[in-house]
């Protein structure tokens, strides 16, 4: 049967106190065994600050994720969605045409004229409807 050679290190009550809470049902030397491992494997040095180091991970990652969710932006939302100037552009011709029509109509309501009743109410719409279009466009 085979003995480990062991040696005692000293540290202050609070250390132990954290180290007894930390490793949980492991020996001490299994914990600081994996601790050892996990900072060479890691490349981690607990004598120098890690904050700087895990500090540019995160901003790394985060500028990944920005490029990504433009990359995403730019291939899929902007083909999905029309230019908002063509869209303004078509309403404006589209209002443009109806305002040529209705004018048309009130002159040709006009020359007709004196208008019967129902002609008065139709001119009395049109007229509405000219000064809706023009209140929305001005």
């Amino acid at each position: 049967m085979q003995t480990k050679i062991t040696k005692t290190i000293r540290v202050s009550i609070d250390v132990k106190q954290h180290l007894d809470e930390m490793k949980g049902s492991v020996s001490a030397s299994e914990f600081i065994e994996t601790m050892l491992s996990y900072f060479e494997r890691n490349g981690v040095d607990p004598r120098t600050s890690i904050n700087g180091k895990f500090k540019t991970l995160e901003l790394q990652g985060i500028e990944r994720i920005i490029k990504i969710i433009r990359a995403i932006e730019k291939d899929k939302i902007d083909k999905l969605l029309p230019a908002p100037e063509a869209h303004s552009d078509e309403l404006l011709d589209r209002a443009d045409k109806q305002v040529t029509q209705l004018k048309a109509e009130v002159e040709r309501l006009k020359q007709a004229g004196a208008p019967d009743v129902e002609d008065r109410r139709k001119l009395r719409q049109v007229v509405r409807l000219l000064e809706n279009a023009f209140d929305c466009r001005y």
